[in-house]
């Protein structure tokens, strides 16, 4: 039973420590059979890689991660792959840079996820996270399935149905319709569950039925990177982390801090951050690349552009930012109005009545006529005057800012064209990128077809040495006289080695055999007697070229360079290889004749220098 098997292995950890997981290494054939064993009572998983590519999955830290229960094995692409793909079912295999969960038990092929391919090295991480999912599902699976009361994790599919607190979440196990509880804790704290789920999603997770918690850990996404979500100059939306007078710490998610200045949050000089930004409070910013860098700057953003959608930090969540959502209010208390401040009344105004609509009507109402009744002529002009010089002032400012916008505009014609050149270079470097992607997987491609290729032609090989053996059988004696026998040998033999078309082109010439040959033929080997068949075709049938060097050459008196030749009348004793780089190779001596054709003298060893 499963909670035994635990029990069991619990004992072993607590009577000996256990020793670190490792990589075990298996060629193709007996990983296959191993696989397909129906007695294996472990997980495997089986890492593939490229020999000469760098980028790889480590096989070491998916052990470390998965621990002693999963059996992890390494093997190469190419002719190893090959092997496993004939030991198991179709679809079953795995290749290249990728790595894939065999489950056990009952009906596991039925169960065995897809392999999951390394495309980039940014994708390891999730590539991780997603071999120790389809682990723990295929290591739940059967304790799952042997009993329901079981007090052990298993792995579940629930629904989403609701959020009683900002970290707690309702859900609904589909399999029996139990409720069970997400525990903020134990995926991001300090992010309310609703910015990671939303009502109505459909999750898996691992189910514990002591604390009634469903465990959706695993569907936490890896940190991402700017670069990857938002373009040059988008719109982004990030959330105040802590402010200081002189700078605000924001992040795009949780992880991701990013420092901006007073000076990019305001163009005046004295403003300060903690006036204008709220802890907590969720604010638009503009995601700038300067010099390979990320930079946020908040002060050319418009409170009506649009924003690109936050990503998700849970899979298949919603986004964990949304500028709808009530988040921390910019201001903490009620703005003072030309340094007044607020009457009792205004503390009670309805809602939608400005402090500063309130004070002018304050300003405007019975009292100050009754005030303004009581300023004598002198006061008036006085108060008058004064009015005139602030709209003067107020004149030449105006002035002043469309001077001002007049050459801001034509700074930004400028920086519009700069933009432009940088947008095109952008373009122009993912083209490239694409063709590069492009030309991997061709070079993937032709890898595979060149181990295709290779493995195939080792196959020819096996089977032309096969061939070669039959061919080497002992043939079978047919004739009383020995010189008979030979004939009819080097005429089956000729028939063999000749192709057909080439027959007519290289027929079998006149030659004899003397009796030193067929006394030196008969005490030679089976193995060396098919030799010197071949080398005696290749002599008599003329048979010449690449494959065909057996150096004939005359046999000379002694070993001197003007030594004579080897003579019995007008004919020549020449000397053929039958054999090459072995001990003791044969040689064949014959008598080339005067009166054309060929004599066959004797087989001899290389050291045999006389006829």
């Amino acid at each position: 039973m499963p909670a035994q098997k635990n029990r069991n292995r619990l004992l072993a950890v607590i009577a000996t420590p256990e020793p670190p997981p490792t990589v075990r290494h298996m060629n193709g054939s007996d990983l296959a059979a191993f696989l397909m064993d129906p007695q294996r009572t472990h997980t495997v998983v089986v890492v593939s890689f490229l020999p000469e590519n760098a980028l790889r999955i480590d096989a070491q830290e998916v052990a470390a991660l998965l621990g002693a229960d999963a059996q992890v094995f390494e093997l190469a692409n190419g002719p190893e792959t090959h092997k496993l793909q004939k030991g198991v079912p179709e679809r079953l295999h795995v290749f290249g840079n990728s790595a894939r969960v065999y489950p056990h038990g009952a009906q596991w092929m039925g169960r065995t996820p897809r392999p999951h391919i390394l495309h980039s090295a940014a994708y390891l991480p999730q590539l991780y996270t997603i071999l120790e999912h389809d682990f723990l599902a295929a290591e739940h699976f059967e304790s799952n399935q042997q009993s329901t009361t079981t007090s052990l994790p298993v792995l579940s599919e629930a629904e989403v149905k609701g959020f009683p607190s900002d970290d707690r979440a309702m859900v609904e196990l589909l399999s029996n319709g139990q409720r069970a509880v997400i525990r903020g804790e134990d995926l991001l704290p300090g992010i309310p569950l609703e910015w990671l789920l939303h009502k109505g999603q459909r999750l898996t997770g691992i189910f514990d039925p002591a604390t009634d918690a469903l465990n959706v850990k695993s569907l936490l996404l890896p940190h991402a990177s700017p670069v990857t979500v938002y373009k040059h100059g988008d719109v982004a939306l990030a959330r105040v982390k802590s402010v200081t007078p002189s700078h605000a710490l924001v992040h795009l998610w949780p992880g991701s801090d990013f420092r901006i200045g007073v000076a990019r949050i305001s163009s005046n000089d004295l403003d300060s951050a903690v006036d204008l930004l709220t802890e907590g409070e969720v604010v638009r910013v503009r995601v700038l690349y300067e010099n390979g860098a990320v930079v946020l700057s908040m002060l050319d953003v418009d409170d009506d552009e649009p924003a690109i959608t936050a990503p998700p930090l849970l899979r298949g969540g919603p986004p964990w930012l949304d500028y709808d959502r009530p988040y921390a209010s910019i201001f903490t208390a009620a703005t003072s109005v030309a340094g007044l401040a607020p009457s009792p009344a205004a503390a009670g105004s309805p809602a939608g009545v400005s402090g500063v609509g309130q004070a002018r009507t304050e300003l405007a109402g019975p009292d100050s006529a009754s005030e303004e009744a009581l300023l004598t002529p002198a006061e008036r002009r006085t108060a008058l005057r004064s009015t005139q010089m602030q709209l003067e002032l107020a004149r030449h400012t105006i002035a002043e800012l469309l001077e001002a916008q007049k050459r801001q505009g034509a700074t930004d014609k400028v920086a519009r064209a700069l933009q432009d050149q940088l947008e095109a270079e952008r373009r122009g470097a993912a083209e490239l990128a694409r063709l590069h992607n492009t030309a991997e997987h061709q070079i993937e491609a032709l890898r595979e077809d060149l181990a295709r290729t290779k493995s195939a032609l080792v196959q020819l090989k096996q089977q032309r040495r096969s061939t070669t053996s039959r061919t080497d059988a002992p043939m079978e004696k047919l004739f009383l006289d020995s010189a008979e026998q030979f004939k009819f040998d080097v005429q089956l033999a000729w028939a063999r080695l000749v192709p057909a078309v080439d027959k007519a082109a290289h027929p079998l010439s006149d030659y004899g055999c003397s009796a030193h040959f067929l006394a030196s033929w008969s005490s030679i080997t089976e193995q060396q007697r098919s030799k010197t068949l071949r080398a005696v075709v290749d002599l008599a049938a003329g048979m010449t070229g690449s494959l065909r060097k057996r150096e004939a050459h005359p046999l000379r008196l002694n070993e001197g360079a003007h030594a004579g030749l080897t003579m019995r009348g007008e004919d020549v004793c020449m000397r053929l290889y039958v054999e090459k780089g072995t001990a003791g190779a044969l040689r064949l001596h014959y008598w080339k004749l005067g009166a054309g054709g060929v004599e066959l003298h004797e087989v001899v060893s290389h050291d045999v220098v006389k006829p």
